[in-house]
């Protein structure tokens, strides 16, 4: 017994958006890119704090909803500075009409995830020595540039000793004399 079946392999982000399509429809985010998009749309500084929940429409409508967003703090003064340019940008990304007014609730707002870009560290002379003479025996040159900047983050992140003078009273007569 042989079906002509055909299985079709299905990415991941296939499947995720097949699976969450109806939980983002009954939000009323007919596409769940709004929330993914949503820094992009407000700015990084107030997507950090404030999300949208919520998209509704009146029954007979699906043009001039209301979008609920979620505010963190003292941030709704700042959102409703900017709440017309904010309405125009979703309404371009829709491409019609799509939200007509916010409404503001108070709550904690979840972090995102943002790459934080950091210098690279500054080493000294003698730490610098120390991380080169720990990887010369390695042969493999894209290997020992990966290990020689592990080295440096590592050592990077330790706190440089300074040397400190310490002013000490000495014999009567002598004055302070300074020892390091």
């Amino acid at each position: 017994m042989s079906d002509n079946i055909k299985h079709k392999t299905v990415t991941i982000a296939e499947a995720a958006q097949k699976a969450s399509h109806n939980a983002f429809r009954r939000y009323g985010f007919s596409q769940r890119e709004i929330l993914a998009r949503w820094p992009d749309i407000v700015g990084a500084a107030l997507a950090d704090c404030s999300m949208p929940e919520r998209l509704t429409f009146d029954r007979s409508e699906k043009r001039g909803g209301t979008l609920y967003i979620r505010v963190q703090g003292s941030m709704v003064p700042e959102l409703q500075h900017y709440e017309a340019i904010v309405i125009e940008r979703i309404n371009s990304y829709y491409g019609y009409q799509a939200v007509e007014r916010f409404i503001y609730r108070h709550g904690p707002v979840p972090m995102r995830n943002r790459k934080i870009k950091r210098s690279s560290p500054s080493l000294t002379d003698s730490q610098e020595k120390f991380v080169k003479e720990q990887i010369e025996g390695v042969k493999n040159a894209e290997l020992q540039r990966a290990l020689f900047q592990l080295g440096c983050e590592v050592l990077g992140t330790e706190k440089h000793r300074e040397t400190k003078t310490i002013s000490r009273f000495t014999r009567r007569g002598m004055g302070r004399q300074k020892t390091e």
